[in-house]
């Protein structure tokens, strides 16, 4: 595969990946959200903030400095895993110490095995991170692909029959468990990489500098992230932080479901198109515009219809969780498009300014936490929302568009027709909503059918992103039919427009 692989072909092989992820998800969740008891995923989603960030820290963000790094040598990659293994098992012997003080804090006795699980999970994890980097640095995103599915079946499939049989907690650790092993075996197997002996230069150190950016930002977005989820689980207890946490999952897997493969893609290819400003440029640009087109229609229609989507998923005795979806999806529309921002931070190693963008968004968004928990998960929702629209969303616009190949007329001219496409759609979907009870999966089916295509229509209408709408599905196209776009490996379709101008 040649350094400048297609990105489109990238896109077709873990786009297969997550819509099996997708598929797998919409079956499983509404079996397990029946067989077990909200108690168990608030039990799981307390721990989820402690083992999550554990398992950020101990890599120090070094498996994206080998990825962004030019050039690499196998003693400079052998300095990092040591490196990353040393703080995992420091900080798994730690969790293992703390977990009992843990469990007694949140009222919660069960807690301390969880933890000691997800301690061993840590250490898995952080062993996997090395090889299954290589594979990223090297393109190799069509055995990604099959890492990811072979991960997300098996690992459902016994979540599933543990559910069934056991009624127990312990079924929702046993994907992420299955994964990270499933991940580790192959991906060792695949670069044929064991660890030696450690190379302690100055481009390791550089890297170690890189990380150690990376990770504050890391940090400070996942500090952030977390403190609903211990905050509600603190004042309110387990069940209410079940509602919260099943509705805020249930947001995010339209958008991590298409930005965390996607973000495996472009992180490395924009970072071997610095020297190339303006395909840099391009090759941004048209990626979120898909990205975009996607997946913001889909979660417009769970948004409008809540309830029905909440009941259809996650069953009847989800209902609590349907308004504090609806307010967490309208926050989601707008960061389908800003967390694409961090590849732009990243490939262009500007850590100094991802590091403000972490420190004001963190320092924002538990405040709203703050203000918004004495009238429950719903009010920390509502809360969380208007501050981001306020605050933290013409920020990172700023912030982004300062510096580097996008600026903030680009941000303009890709958010604004999808904007107008979005309004539009909501306008539909309000009077449908007024003259219609959708109720059915089928009637839901349909109205989200008709959501598509009114937002396509208006799309349409400027001509940058009608251009790339064509040449998508046919680049799409010839991706599938596993062959490359050009001789050189790059996409075969001209350059999109970008000046956003109505036809």
């Amino acid at each position: 595969m040649t350094k400048r692989v297609s990105a489109a072909r990238a896109v077709v092989f873990m786009g297969a990946a997550q819509a099996c992820r997708l598929m797998v998800t919409f079956i499983t969740a509404p079996i397990l959200g029946r067989l077990l008891h909200p108690a168990d995923f608030g039990l799981i989603a307390t721990s989820a903030p402690i083992i999550g960030f554990v398992t950020m820290i101990q890599n120090l963000g070094l498996t994206q400095a080998i990825i962004q790094r030019q050039t690499i040598t196998k003693g400079q990659i052998n300095t990092l895993f040591w490196l990353s293994l040393l703080l995992s098992l420091t900080f798994a012997a730690g969790l293992l110490l703390l977990a009992p003080l843990l469990a007694r804090y949140f009222q919660e006795p069960r807690l301390t095995a969880v933890i000691w699980v997800g301690a061993a999970l840590t250490v898995v994890s952080v062993i996997g991170e090395q090889p299954m980097a290589l594979l990223t640095r090297s393109l190799r995103f069509r055995l990604l692909a099959v890492l990811d599915i072979l991960g997300i079946v098996i690992g459902a499939a016994l979540g599933v029959a543990i559910a069934w049989y056991t009624r127990s907690y312990w079924a929702l650790l046993v994907p992420l468990a299955c994964a990270r092993s499933l991940s580790l075996i192959v991906s060792a197997l695949a670069v044929r990489w064991l660890p030696g002996r450690p190379v302690w230069d100055e481009a390791a150190r550089q890297m170690i500098g890189f990380g150690a950016g990376l990770s504050t930002f890391n940090i400070l977005n996942f500090l952030a992230r977390s403190a609903d989820n211990l905050m509600i689980a603190k004042a309110h207890g387990a069940v209410a932080l079940g509602f919260y946490d099943r509705a805020y999952k249930l947001m995010l897997l339209p958008l991590t479901q298409a930005t965390w493969p996607l973000s495996r893609i472009m992180t490395p290819i924009l970072s071997r198109l610095q020297d190339e400003p303006e395909e840099y440029r391009l090759t941004y640009i048209s990626s979120v515009s898909l990205l975009m087109l996607a997946v913001q229609p889909g979660l417009l229609c769970a948004v409008m219809y809540s309830d029905a989507t909440v009941a259809l998923l996650l069953g009847s005795k989800w209902a609590e969780a349907a308004p504090i979806f609806a307010w967490l999806g309208f926050a989601g529309l707008h960061q389908t498009f800003t967390s694409t921002t961090g590849w732009l931070f990243i490939s262009q190693g500007r850590m100094r300014e991802l590091g403000i963008v972490g420190l004001v968004s963190s320092t924002s968004t538990i405040a709203s936490f703050a203000v918004g928990l004495p009238w429950g998960p719903l009010g920390v929702a509502v809360s969380y929302v208007v501050s981001d629209y306020a605050l933290r969303l013409p920020f990172t616009w700023y912030m982004t568009g300062r510096a580097g190949y996008v600026g903030v007329g680009d941000i303009s001219r890709i958010v604004i027709p999808h904007a107008c496409g979005l309004l539009v759609s909501a306008s539909v979907l309000a009077l449908i909503k007024v003259s219609l009870h959708v109720s059915s999966p089928i009637e839901l089916g349909g109205v989200l059918i008709v959501t598509y295509a009114i937002n396509s229509a208006v799309l349409m209408l400027f001509r940058s992103k009608r251009l790339l709408m064509i040449q998508a599905l046919k680049v799409a196209y010839r991706g599938m039919m596993l062959r490359p776009t050009s001789s050189t490996g790059r996409p075969s379709c001209r350059k999109p427009p970008d000046d956003g101008s109505l036809s």
